[in-house]
């Protein structure tokens, strides 16, 4: 019933983003639903619509005018903290959408990736609705990158693995893997994919390369939030070094509110909450440098035992796991 709820909400803003004339196209949900078997359906939280970068704004005004309002409120917020996504949520019919300005593990532009698949996607049905999906080497992509940015923590990502290993074959495997490649995702696909023994007998079949992303392998982790902002410190070079540690230990009061809830109550609380930030950082570094001290080698260690290997895309940005 509650997926039944998720799809009538999907199907009316996809309506309306059709009558505005704004391409979407649905990522997981019902686009998936054919690789769980019908007596153990799965059931979905929200309904996730990718937009082309240029209709985002739309999109989200949209969702203004239909009764959608935005979970979190993400202005200010430093570039290293934007992520692939925003939530929304209808008080009236409880309906949620997960609305994807790009697609998390792809290191091409959000304007080439959506060019790169859009072409490729067909239409079926959602509550009476007619819906655009990714064809299935798309949706088994997809299944990969999502896996990959939430980590072996994240045991919802890793059902939709499971299911996708288990219903498609190696030569659609094959055209994902290519699809990986025009996007430049292959080192998210590298890491997503070797989550599960499955996969990584999966990966070993059709010859994905190791992953040479330490940002990317550090994600499929899901490590200590510490562990990424110490590889975007290690990246960055002069300068920027400087520019990522005052944005982490001084982010804007956008960023504290998100971070810790209290201090959004009243300005005392948010004094508070930059006071707290560096003893919470403090508290962390060490955890967070062994994990990323143990991913960063074990890709130089398998960058060494795949010489040649073609590098993959990471997303630019970690997003709010970066601590």
């Amino acid at each position: 019933m509650w997926n039944l709820r998720i799809d009538a909400a999907t199907a009316d803003v996809v309506r309306h983003l059709r009558e505005r004339g704004v391409r979407c196209v649905l990522l997981k949900g019902r686009a998936m639903a054919e690789w769980y078997p019908a007596q153990t359906p799965r059931s979905y939280a929200d309904g996730d619509l990718w937009v082309a970068p240029d209709d985002v704004a739309a999109a989200e005004a949209t969702l203004r005018e239909l009764g959608f309002v935005a979970t979190s409120d993400r202005r200010g917020l430093p570039r290293w903290w934007v992520q692939h996504s925003s939530s929304w949520l209808r008080e009236a019919d409880l309906g949620k959408i997960d609305l994807h300005r790009k697609l998390q593990g792809a290191g091409g532009s959000p304007r080439a990736v959506w060019e790169a698949l859009w072409p490729l996607c067909t239409e079926f049905t959602v509550g009476g609705e007619r819906v655009h999906r990714l064809p299935e080497a798309g949706r088994a992509l997809y299944a990969v990158l999502h896996a990959a940015g939430h980590g072996g923590g994240d045991e919802g990502s890793l059902e939709h693995l499971r299911a996708a290993l288990t219903m498609v074959d190696d030569e659609t495997w094959r055209r994902a893997l290519a699809l990986a490649g025009q996007i430049d995702a292959v080192d998210a696909f590298a890491a997503g994919v070797r989550l599960t023994p499955a996969g990584a007998e999966l990966a070993e079949r059709i010859g994905v390369p190791p992953c040479s992303s330490v940002m990317t392998a550090l994600l499929a982790t899901t490590p200590p939030s510490v562990a990424l902002g110490l590889e975007q410190l290690a990246a960055a070079r002069g300068a920027a070094r400087i520019r990522i540690l005052w944005s982490k230990l001084l982010p804007p009061a956008g960023f504290i509110r998100l971070w810790w809830p209290p201090a959004a109550a009243n300005p005392l609380l948010l004094a508070v909450g930059y006071l707290y930030r560096p003893l919470w950082l403090l508290a962390r570094v060490p955890a967070g440098y062994r994990a990323w001290r143990a991913v960063r080698h074990a890709v130089e260690r398998d960058g060494r035992g795949s010489a040649g290997a073609a590098p993959g895309g990471a997303d630019g940005a970690a997003g709010g796991r970066a601590g």
